[in-house]
């Protein structure tokens, strides 16, 4: 990793100047007949995006963890949109039975041709809670469900000439480190520490996937964004019901000095539509510390894309989910991660 002054301070607080960038939603192209799947689409960034999607005429599924709030996110995106062609799907990422039925569910809604998927749902400062499968929640929900959902739409995405999919990480992965030997039960855990480590697992995995469809020649695209510093409620909402109100009062207080959700949704919808994107970038605001700005291409922490661990974590992916990615007795990442 390249950087300016401190060498001990994560990347992106070592940049103090921005990287000027005039991308804007202006620029995105006529989605008509295109379909795209938002997860985490019933509020803040993810509600942002599925309507910037809606506006260009994307047809768009939303997966809320609820029938009842799928619904209502749906009605409501039609009141935003007028023409919008909008559909929602129940899916709790915590429940890999869920995913498997949701992911059915959307291949006939599309019929059997999705563009996009943008796996932005995620949860944050938990207390440690495990998912129905035994698995620690942040990883469950903000990795492994997004991995199977992956995999069990991976026929719908081949249907597609040129299919992508979106992971949403964080400019705060670099205070993480996915421990690819047992991430799903942490001997130890701290709410944020968990956070921070999933959303390297997200960077592992776009890394993971963008070597597993290039080994096969797809035309499969894995990207990854980050929506830098935003306003919404994830993390204080969990804090609040843990008693921690004091903590969430301050999240909240240094949220809204941020960009609303739909400006933190450009770097997820310029990852999802520019034309020239290639397959493993990662694109996050391009103002100081990619805290805010306009969308551009950013790096990741080098253990982020490491070639050994993102091979354990893809194989304990598919053990865990069940292989939801065909199997292969060739690993491709040694030669493909780094590029």
């Amino acid at each position: 990793m390249t950087g300016g002054d401190g060498a001990g301070i994560p990347g992106p607080w070592r940049r103090w100047r921005s990287r000027r960038g005039s991308w804007t939603p202006a620029e995105v192209a006529d989605l008509s007949g295109q379909a795209a799947v938002v997860t985490g689409s019933s509020c803040g960034i993810g509600a942002a995006a599925a309507e910037h999607l809606a506006r260009h005429r994307a047809h768009v599924i939303i997966l809320c963890p609820s029938a009842s709030q799928g619904r209502a996110s749906a009605d409501a995106l039609r009141r935003r949109v007028a023409a919008a062609r909008v559909n929602s799907v129940m899916c709790d990422l915590a429940q890999l039975n869920q995913v498997r039925e949701a992911a059915e569910q959307i291949t006939q809604l599309v019929g059997g041709r999705l563009d996009l998927l943008v796996n932005n749902a995620g949860v944050a400062a938990l207390p440690y809670t495990r998912s129905p499968a035994g698995f620690e929640m942040h990883f469950a929900v903000n990795h492994l469900g997004h991995f199977a959902l992956t995999g069990h739409l991976l026929p719908a995405l081949l249907g597609a000439s040129q299919p992508r999919v979106v992971n949403v990480s964080s400019v705060l992965h670099w205070l993480g480190r996915c421990r690819t030997d047992r991430p799903h039960r942490p001997r130890r855990y701290h709410r944020w520490r968990a956070y921070f480590d999933s959303k390297a697992a997200n960077l592992l995995f776009t890394h993971g996937l963008t070597a597993w469809a290039r080994s096969r020649e797809l035309p499969l695209r894995a990207v990854a964004a980050h929506p830098g510093l935003a306003n919404t409620a994830l993390g204080s909402r969990a804090l609040r019901t843990d008693g921690r109100r004091l903590e969430a009062r301050l999240l909240e207080w240094g949220q809204a000095q941020w960009h609303s959700p739909p400006e933190a949704a450009w770097p997820l919808l310029r990852a999802a539509t520019d034309p020239h994107v290639v397959g493993g970038e990662f694109f996050g605001p391009g103002g100081r510390w990619e805290w805010s700005g306009t969308p551009v291409r950013v790096r990741a922490a080098q253990r982020a894309h490491d070639a050994r661990a993102v091979e354990q974590l893809w194989r304990l992916s598919q053990r865990l989910t069940g292989h939801p990615f065909p199997t292969s007795p060739r690993w491709p990442v040694q030669r493909e991660a780094h590029s």
